[in-house]
């Protein structure tokens, strides 16, 4: 895309039931600002702790993950109170948002992490996530936020009902697919647009599985973060997901509120593949159908194993 274009940016305004991009207006981005871009369920949480470990060079943060890479575009707090917050931060800041990049403020001088997950196990991800949550908890807090209605209650009765709707429905009026939730694919199309872009990271989970110390050492190359080799091997083991379950109580977001029936559990399994055996071939044949309405360079990443 011509550089016109993405700085033109933001041309969508996505207001969701918890979120709201519209919480970015009168943000003040410094040079160098790391945006961890991710939809749902496409390892946020683990991207922010590796972004966190490397620009700490430590296992040791100033404040808990969440605090210290907030969600910027969840609405808690006004976000005066979340900007004022984010200014009082000296350090490298570290910005969760999932917020497609079309809904976002183009900065140059800033470094993204995209990271992309196969959409099929980002369905089976949060199908365990939802039954993970705890619903009373869920609806006092949105009800704090003056929000009447929660993700939870449109979702269908059972999964087959809720991932027909998944690949037939979209939440805003320019997406197909993703209700109650919002689109994987388009938020990934978003970024695809402009992958030539060099202050973009591609990241996909996949990958990350792999070959997590390979894709650490990418991520720090992309920060311009020079890697201490005396303590690189602890971050990278830090950053597992055996560790991150662990230490669930303190990395978790939303777990000071007690969201979640279980912390360690939000990391569920983690797994690759997970829609195997799983879904109907009806669905797979949905999914099929969304695939090819998109760019085919763009699927074949997204799906890659």
């Amino acid at each position: 895309m011509a550089e016109t274009e993405i700085n033109a940016y933001p041309t969508r305004h996505y207001q969701h039931v918890d979120w709201d991009s519209g919480r970015w207006i009168g943000f003040d981005p410094r040079p160098g600002d790391i945006y961890v871009c991710t939809c749902y369920k496409s390892g946020t949480t683990w991207t922010q702790m590796i972004a966190a470990l490397l620009v700490f060079q430590s296992q040791t943060f100033p404040a808990p993950l969440n605090e210290l890479s907030p969600w910027v575009d969840l609405v808690t707090d006004t976000k005066e109170v979340m900007h004022a917050q984010l200014a009082a931060q000296t350090h490298r800041r570290i910005l969760k948002t999932h917020t497609p990049l079309d809904g976002l403020s183009w900065q140059k001088d800033a470094k993204y992490l995209y990271v992309a997950r196969d959409p099929r196990d980002v369905f089976e991800s949060m199908m365990s996530h939802q039954a993970n949550t705890d619903v009373e908890t869920e609806r006092a807090l949105a009800a704090e936020m003056g929000n009447a209605q929660t993700v939870s209650d449109l979702l269908a009765e059972t999964d087959e009902e809720r991932l027909a709707q998944w690949l037939g429905r979209g939440f805003f009026e320019w997406e197909r697919d993703g209700y109650p939730y919002w689109s994987a694919l388009h938020h990934g199309e978003t970024f695809w647009r402009h992958r030539d872009e060099g202050n973009i990271l591609f990241l996909h989970y996949a990958d990350l599985k792999a070959d997590l110390a390979g894709e650490m050492r990418k991520i720090a190359a992309h920060l311009e973060i020079n890697i201490n080799e005396a303590v690189f091997p602890s971050l990278v083991e830090a950053a597992s997901f055996a560790s991150m379950k662990a230490q669930a109580d303190a990395l978790v977001p939303g777990a000071d509120a007690k969201l979640w029936k279980s912390n360690a559990q939000f990391f569920a399994k983690g797994k690759n593949g997970q829609w195997q055996d799983r879904w109907s071939a009806e669905n797979i044949a949905r999914f099929e159908a969304l695939c090819a309405t998109y760019p085919q360079d763009y699927i074949d990443w997204l799906l890659h194993t």
